[in-house]
């Protein structure tokens, strides 16, 4: 015999007419030996529910049960967390079953059921307090919770950004842009200030500018009214003018609207005053001589004479100003101005051959006395000084030597120095010398004289007339004593001796 449930039952025994159990065969075979009533007996099947979810949220068994009997009624609820809403409940295979968040239903199977939880979608408000305005970056305003939502604020011009405020008007930050994560619907309220614009006022020295109520810093789109008054060497206002020079008005006192950090500046007509200039000896003035506004640059020049240069500009009063040339000052009065000249210090060099020292180089000053010294080393004697282009002119025979500088004098000298030889006259005359060395004459002072050289024993050996003061002249002498005779007319008769080695 076989026993055949129904859907969602399953067979369990069978029993006898006495209700005996007899088997849980299905199905039944036996030996009949009799007439025989058989009863199949059947139950409800059993079935589980396995519940899952996706996204945020949890899902719970009213009754807590996860196993029921078919056509068992199960209960299911949903609950989102905070920030999603619950959308709907699922089978196995993704069909919706109910979008109500307590579901009933008839078990009938096992039966997997699936709780669909999504983020909420919340609203951004944004007002301004005026002066601006206030809107997200990506222009969106919808956004799901969570969602990252960036504001900025932008100010009209000559205003500023303060702060964002809630619906309850509570401070929330100052930052622009302002990032935060959206949890609910939000309402943001972008408040804007005036700026603060600084005025500076400007004059040329001795000069008052100001405001009137004496501040500096204003709010933008405020009434600034600035004041000039003119002072020494000064004598009204001409013109306000701003950081680029531009004309602003003539009018004083100024009045404007202050709309940006401002600078201002005010022109005021000087006074000129004369400059007048005067000069001594040696010298002329050049150019400046005229009349100068007020704390204006003049520039005065001078030029002076030949051998001459300005030593300084003297006031009216004598007092020392400047010794530049140009003169560069600023004129505050009336000045009377005098170029002073100095003559040009002179330089006068003085060198030496070599065999002695020399000294008197220098700068002098011109009408004043030169003094120079040769000294001459050991074995050598001094001979001159000589001066010119190539020291071709013999000035004196004298160590000591000084003169007048003048603009005629010459300014180089060299002194000249000899070696001793034992060829020098025997006895050597205030003026006239001779001296004998290397196969040369040497003859000093006795220019125009006839010279006549003869030995010891009257036996003439040179003849000849000298042609300058510093004569030398190329001749052989044994050793031995000479006798030089010199005469120039009636004029002078000179006798030397000097000795050959």
């Amino acid at each position: 015999m076989k026993a055949s449930p129904d859907y969602g039952y399953h067979f369990v025994k069978w029993t006898n007419a006495r209700n005996d159990s007899l088997s849980s065969a299905n199905p039944f075979a036996f030996a009949l030996t009799r007439d025989t009533t058989l009863q199949a007996h059947f139950a409800k099947n059993s079935y589980t529910v396995i519940l899952s979810k996706v996204g945020n949220g949890r899902t719970e068994i009213a009754d807590s049960l996860y196993s029921y009997e078919y056509q068992g009624t199960v209960r299911v609820k949903a609950f989102p967390d905070y920030g999603y809403h619950f959308e709907k409940w699922t089978d196995a295979s993704g069909k919706s079953l109910s979008t109500d968040t307590l579901f009933a239903f008839a078990l009938t199977r096992d039966t997997t059921i699936r709780a669909h939880f999504a983020k909420n979608s919340y609203r951004v408000t944004l007002f301004s307090a005026g002066n601006g305005r206030a809107e997200t970056t990506d222009n969106l305003y919808s956004h799901e919770y969570q969602d990252t939502v960036h504001v900025k604020a932008s100010p009209d011009y000559g205003y500023h950004f303060v702060k964002w405020t809630n619906a309850r008007n509570d401070s929330l930050s100052s930052a622009n842009p302002l990032a935060f994560a959206l949890t609910r619907d939000t309402t943001l309220q972008a408040h804007f200030a005036k700026n603060i614009y600084r005025v500076t006022l400007s004059a040329d020295v001795n000069n008052t500018v100001k405001t009137a109520d004496g501040k500096l810093a204003y709010a933008y789109g405020e009434t600034v009214r600035v004041e000039a008054t003119a002072g020494y060497g000064y004598l009204y206002l001409i013109k306000w003018t701003n950081a680029r020079g531009d004309s602003l008005s003539s009018a004083n006192p100024f009045t404007f609207v202050l709309t940006r950090d401002t600078t201002i500046r005010a022109h005021f007509l000087a006074v000129n005053y004369q400059v007048s200039l005067f000069t001594g000896k040696n010298g002329t003035v050049k150019s400046g001589a005229r009349e100068y506004a007020y704390n204006t640059q003049a520039e005065v020049s001078a030029e002076p004479d030949t051998t001459y240069h300005l030593l300084k500009w003297v006031n009216a009063q004598r007092d020392s100003l400047s010794n530049a040339n140009p003169y560069r000052f600023v004129v505050k009065e009336t000045m009377e101005l005098t170029a002073v000249f100095e003559r040009d210090k002179c330089l006068v060099t003085v060198d030496k051959t070599e065999g002695g020292q020399v000294t008197g180089s220098g700068y002098y000053d011109y009408n004043t006395l030169v003094r120079m010294e040769a000294v001459a080393d050991s074995g050598h004697v001094f001979t001159g000084w000589m001066a010119g282009d190539s020291f071709n002119i013999k000035v004196s025979d004298r160590s000591k030597f000084s003169f007048t500088l003048t603009e005629k004098a010459f300014t180089a000298y060299r002194a000249v120095f000899a070696a001793k030889t034992g060829n020098e006259f025997l006895p050597a005359g205030a003026e006239a010398q001779a001296y004998y060395a290397d196969g040369v004459l040497h003859l000093v002072h006795l220019e125009g004289y006839f010279i006549s050289i003869g030995t010891m024993k009257g036996e003439r050996v040179l003849q000849f007339t000298a042609d300058s003061d510093n004569a030398e002249y190329a001749a052989t002498l044994p050793a031995g004593v000479y006798i030089l005779n010199a005469a120039k007319w009636k004029e002078r008769y000179v006798v030397r001796k000097f000795m050959v080695k």
